[in-house]
């Protein structure tokens, strides 16, 4: 299989699920071959990055990842997507392992909220303990010319129960309660939109999308980029 990449997924995997079917309703299609081509890693074992970025004892997510990037890499995709926000804390030292482009969820979710809210001004983070506490989408956010605004610790809490108990644990999204999360990021924080940092985010988001209030979706926003660049490559003949 020539032009083709590479989805590093597993982190969940429901989230990976997501990003796949939503990438190929996107996909303009008139038959079979006009889908991409394209691998699926479900890495699932990849240990829990947040466990790990908040406490370096636990087991590393970087052997795995790094294993992964270099198995792929001797199949030459032309590109890789991470498809997890809170594994992009080690994105420098896997773009280092490799000459095969990495698209930049965290980059590409940020640029794109100029185009959802043009007059945003305070932007909003709705992600892991571990991407929130380690300040991940912070300097992307500031270097836009945002205020950088993190949820509360109840509403860190509440995110981090739909992410953990509802997606991951048992398997489905509780709408109620991922609404009540954007909800309270606009209303209580004085939000003017919410970046969804998580896939899972986006995964409840595809099974119930917010339409009262703004939020740029970092899974939804990847799979237009991935769309884009893996159609161009395939026009480059």
């Amino acid at each position: 299989m020539q032009k083709f990449f590479t989805v590093l997924g597993g982190m969940g995997t429901l989230a990976t699920e997501s990003f796949v079917r939503v990438m190929d309703q996107r996909t303009p299609i008139h038959c079979d071959q006009d889908y991409l081509d394209y691998l699926v890693v479900n890495h699932a074992t990849v240990p829990d990055r947040t466990n790990w970025i908040l406490d370096h004892r636990q087991p590393s997510i970087v052997p795995p990842l790094l294993e992964d990037i270099q198995q792929q890499s001797l199949l030459k995709p032309s590109f890789f997507v991470l498809a997890c926000n809170t594994a992009h804390y080690v994105y420098d030292q896997l773009q280092a392992a490799t000459e095969i482009p990495i698209i930049n969820m965290l980059a590409e979710t940020v640029a794109e909220v100029s185009k959802i809210m043009p007059q945003a001004k305070r932007v909003g983070i709705l992600a892991t303990p571990g991407t929130i506490q380690s300040g991940l989408y912070d300097p992307y956010i500031k270097k836009a010319g945002y205020e950088v605004v993190r949820p509360t610790k109840e509403i860190l809490a509440l995110t981090e129960d739909l992410i953990y108990n509802d997606i991951k644990e048992a398997g489905h999204s509780d709408n109620q309660k991922y609404h009540q999360l954007v909800k309270q990021m606009i209303e209580d924080l004085d939000c003017d939109i919410v970046i969804l940092g998580c896939t899972e985010l986006s995964y409840a988001e595809e099974m119930d999308p917010e339409t009262t209030y703004p939020v740029a979706d970092s899974q939804s926003i990847v799979v237009d980029r991935t769309i884009e660049k893996a159609l161009s490559i395939r026009q480059d003949d």
